[in-house]
Formats: structure tokens, C-alpha cells, sequence
């Protein structure tokens, strides 16, 4: 498994519509590389997790790592809604998973950040899942992937293949033989498992791989570059030799204390995940899920490894901004809850690394900020003023600065 990130770029993958182009900056523009990484909570290595993720964390030592910095909205698709237009769902009224933003009034006019980032000259390309959706296969690009947002998308599967080994002929998953939850989510798209494939055989692999070759490439311009990992979101799956990491019985599963619920209204004692997390406790599954998760964040994390060395080996090391993130926090069984969707930390703060080029700033920051947040600092970090439609605060001092005042909460 690979162990160095060095030199590395921010990077983010779009392309949009041409908007009026601010003036051109004196000095040679930086690149960026974004680096999506879905459902990845705070237990990377260098925050402290129990996930082994050499690669991420190198990262994180050689940028600034935000280990306050908490999602908008915790579900997938408001949340990536927020971080790529700069406002808030109260806004673009983009509260849930269901529907797309560009829908709902006003939605057509918003200026995503790889739109506004084109408009400036940049090169904006997708791969994988950046807005809820990943391109997918057809012909078509699928709505969710906001195409309009890219001047291209990779078309292809995202996450691991393997599922059918872990589910019956009706694609219900084996380990809970049937049982019926009050959710159809719950019933069908939740397993786990080790799978024979190597890792080069993974719509994730092939999704860094397309990134890679594409940085590989020569630019008559500067790129935003967008690489969006699938895993660890559900179902759990990634090569055998990332569940090999971590023996079940050398697992520390999350804190349950039993008086967790003491101080909580009814009301939010449970969600459509309790149920199933009760159960899974119960057959004795608890402990091969966390290993699942932990083991999907080391499949990732080498396959971040592997774009980073191959930025490095492109020669745009050392003028490419990389901004990693995760969409929103996970919970494992926790607070009696699965997945995300709850106010709780575990659900709202995911990792955060910005790292700067060349002798750039690192470090480590508690201050709070919010993935609102990342649309005008990266402006600001490539020379651009924030348009004023965006609601977000500016962190680029903290960038600079790890240590500088910072008055602002994340919202």
C-alpha cells in the first residue's frame, strides 16, 4: 500500500457554462484537484480514527487539515448541493436527498463552482459521484450529475463490484436472511463483505485512473479536476485485503453506553436505521460492518494514493491546489443509528484538507468551519473575488494560518 503524498495540488473536476470572465490574473493560474471521498467520517488516522489511511494522512500533514469542519446538511445530495453553489438549503431549497436543485426556482441560474471556474478559463472535468449522482453508463449523462456543470464527466460504474456474492437471487442481503425493516433501503442496499476482485477491477480505481490520465495530459490551460470516490458509502464491500486489516477480534467498536438516550426527547430517540442497528447487534454483525467501513476507508485512501502520485508525476505538483473532503459524517451503530442523517457530530463533521503548493502552509485547525465555505476560499486562494451570491465565509487566512482567529460557526 502506498505511504507518500507529496507535492500535492488541490484538485476538482468541472466544466459549466460560460459566464462573463472576470480579468486574468498577472501571474500563471493554479490548478485545482478536488478530491470527493462519499460517507467518510472523522476516523482517518490523522484524526485520530482507527482507519489505517497513510496516504490521506500525508496528505493531511503536508496541507492543513480542518478537523471542525461539519457539513451543511448530513445526506448526500443537499450537501453537495451546498458545497457546489455556495449557498445554503434555504436558499436553493435543496433540503433532502430527493429531487435536484436545478428544478426548484431558481435553480437553473445558480452558479455552481466548476460553472464559474470555466467562465474564468478553467477546464472543468468530473469523475465519479461530485453532485448526488455519478455520471453513469447511458448515452445521457444522469440529471443528478448536474452536467451542465462539466465540459465532460467519466462514464462508468463508481465503488467496487462483487454485491451478488452478498445478497439472494431477490437482492436481499444474506446476512439478515429476509427479515423485514420498516425501510425498503434498509431491506435491499445495506451488506457487507470482503470481495476476491483486485483493486484494479473497481469503478473507483477506474475512476482515479481517469483523473490521472487526464492530469497526465499537456494543458493549454488551467483544470479544475473533480475525483469522486464512492466507497465508503453502502454497500460495504472493497478487496479482501483491506478487510484483512483489521481481525474482527481486535476491532474497538463505537461507544454505546446505555444511558446514552437519558437526556433525549422521545422524538429523537430513532430513526428508519434503529431498528436495523438493533438487529444487527443482536445476530452478532456489528462488529463485521465497522470492519467493513474501516476496511472500504483503506480501499479508498489507496486509491487517493494513487491519483496523488500520479499528480506528482505529472509535473502540475507544483502549481495545483488539492482540496479533499467528505460529504458528511457516519454513524456505526452509535447513538442506536446507521449512516448519516442526524444532528449529532458523528453525522455532521467529515475530514477536510486544503493543501497549498509549493511551500505552502501546514498544520492542523479546530476552527469551525462549514463545507458552505469552500467556494469562496478556493476563489480567493486562485486570485478570484467571491461573487455575492455566495453565503459561505472566506478561510483562506486559516489556509495561511492555522492558528488565526476565526469568529465564525459552521452553518
Amino acid at each position: 500500500m502506498k505511504t507518500h503524498l507529496r507535492n500535492l495540488t488541490i484538485v476538482i473536476f468541472a466544466c459549466g457554462l460560460l459566464l462573463p470572465a472576470t480579468p486574468a490574473r498577472a501571474e500563471q493560474p493554479l490548478n485545482v484537484l478536488m478530491i470527493a471521498v462519499d460517507d467518510l467520517n472523522g476516523w482517518i488516522g490523522a484524526m485520530r480514527g482507527p482507519a489505517i489511511t497513510p496516504n490521506i494522512d500525508h496528505l493531511a500533514s503536508s496541507g492543513v487539515l480542518f478537523t471542525n469542519a461539519h457539513t451543511v446538511v448530513p445526506a448526500c445530495n443537499p450537501s453537495r448541493v451546498a458545497l457546489m453553489t455556495g449557498q445554503r438549503p434555504k436558499t436553493t431549497g435543496q433540503y433532502s436527498n430527493a429531487g435536484n436543485f436545478r428544478d426548484l426556482p431558481g435553480g437553473a441560474e445558480r452558479i455552481t463552482l466548476p460553472q464559474f471556474l470555466a467562465a474564468q478559463g478553467y477546464d472543468a472535468v468530473a469523475a465519479g459521484k461530485i453532485f448526488h449522482h455519478h455520471r453513469g453508463t447511458e448515452e445521457e449523462p444522469r440529471p443528478l450529475s448536474d452536467p451542465v456543470s462539466w465540459r465532460t464527466q467519466r462514464s462508468g460504474a463508481v465503488g467496487t463490484p462483487g454485491g451478488e456474492l452478498f445478497r439472494n437471487e431477490d437482492g436481499i442481503p444474506l446476512w439478515h436472511e429476509g427479515k423485514e425493516f420498516t425501510s425498503s433501503y434498509a431491506n435491499t442496499g445495506i451488506y457487507w463483505g470482503g470481495i476476491p476482485h483486485a483493486v484494479e477491477e473497481t469503478g473507483d480505481w477506474d475512476t482515479a485512473e481517469y483523473c490521472a490520465d487526464s492530469l497526465r495530459e499537456a494543458h493549454d490551460q488551467p483544470f479544475f479536476r473533480a475525483c469522486g470516490i464512492f466507497r465508503p458509502h453502502n454497500p460495504l464491500l472493497a478487496p479482501q485485503e483491506f478487510f484483512d486489516l483489521y481481525p474482527l477480534d481486535e476491532l474497538m467498536l463505537p461507544p454505546a453506553p446505555a444511558d446514552d438516550f437519558d437526556d433525549i426527547p422521545d422524538i429523537a430517540r430513532g430513526n428508519w436505521s434503529s431498528q436495523m442497528v438493533a438487529y444487527r447487534k443482536e445476530v452478532g454483525e456489528w462488529p463485521k460492518a465497522v470492519q467493513a467501513y474501516l476496511a472500504s476507508i483503506s480501499f479508498a485512501d489507496h486509491v487517493i494514493g494513487h491519483l496523488v502520485d500520479e499528480l506528482e508525476a505529472s509535473g502540475h505538483a507544483d502549481n495545483t491546489i488539492v482540496v479533499l473532503w467528505g460529504d458528511h459524517g457516519w454513524h456505526l451503530g452509535d447513538k442506536e443509528r446507521i449512516e448519516k442523517f442526524t444532528h449529532w457530530r458523528g453525522a455532521t463533521n467529515a475530514p477536510l484538507i486544503v493543501r497549498m503548493p509549493g511551500d505552502g502552509e501546514t498544520g492542523s485547525s479546530d476552527a469551525s468551519v462549514s463545507f458552505l465555505d469552500i467556494y469562496p476560499t478556493l476563489l480567493t486562494l486562485l486570485g478570484h473575488a467571491a461573487p455575492g451570491y455566495l453565503e459561505g465565509n472566506d478561510f483562506s487566512a486559516l489556509v495561511s494560518n492555522p492558528d488565526a482567529d476565526w469568529p465564525h460557526v459552521a452553518e
